[in-house]
């Protein structure tokens, strides 16, 4: 009895978290439809302003940029609705900061931030904490290929190779980053001193990705193999 009764606070505190992230996202999607409402009742204007004389240009061009702000405000909005969601739906998870409750893209965003500052191993633990809890999310393949360009930026080539492979093996289908992930297994092949290996990561990349950006460094560095190979 006296067991269940030290329980009943925890199974009260939780319930007030669950209820607390619902009204919040009640609150936001609430806000998302009336600002959906303003980009319609904006856009309406915008059109009947381009059916006018020239005159109203210039209102054209605020009404123009009202517009892209409200939809920039909206789908921010909306990406914290589904963060929102994320949360309630992993409550038992959830990750603390300083006594706040931090939804996934705020995690995130903290260990990017210390990646740019080029505080790399908090980096990578801020993201792997992400990957922990939020393997799924949208923004999983960002933080699984950061933790790679982490490893990368530290000259640690045979660990930011394995990185890189995971972007490939874990999210074959985002094909931005696995191409970028490939031409970065190919430097740091070359880096460890394996160029006909790094050669043949770089003709992949022509053949899986031919369009992509990386195709061209792909090109010009078989190239500068090619010289090397013919000036020995």
């Amino acid at each position: 009895m006296r067991k269940i009764i030290l329980f009943l606070p925890l199974i009260t505190l939780f319930a007030a978290c669950v209820t607390t992230n619902q009204e919040g996202l009640d609150d936001l999607k609430k806000e998302v439809a009336k600002l959906q409402i303003k980009c319609a009742n904006l856009e309406a204007r915008q059109a009947e302003a381009y059916s006018k004389n020239e005159e109203n240009m210039v209102n054209l061009e605020i009404t123009n940029a009202s517009v892209q702000e409200l939809y920039k405000k909206t789908s921010k909005l909306s990406q914290e609705v589904k963060d929102i969601e994320v949360l309630v739906k992993k409550q038992k998870n959830v990750v603390q900061q300083d006594g706040e409750v931090q939804v996934p893209s705020q995690m995130y965003e903290t260990a990017y931030n210390d990646f740019l500052l080029g505080k790399y191993e908090l980096a990578i633990f801020g993201f792997k904490s992400f990957l922990k809890q939020y393997k799924t999310h949208d923004l999983a393949v960002q933080a699984q290929y950061y933790i790679a360009e982490s490893m990368y930026s530290q000259d640690k080539w045979s660990d930011a190779y394995t990185e890189y492979e995971k972007v490939e093996k874990d999210f074959p289908d985002n094909n931005e980053y696995v191409s970028s992930s490939r031409l970065k297994r190919a430097l740091c092949l070359e880096l460890l001193g394996q160029k006909q290996n790094s050669l043949v990561v770089l003709q992949s990349i022509l053949q899986d990705y031919p369009r992509s950006p990386e195709a061209f460094t792909a090109k010009e560095k078989i190239k500068q193999y090619s010289n090397d190979t013919k000036a020995k």
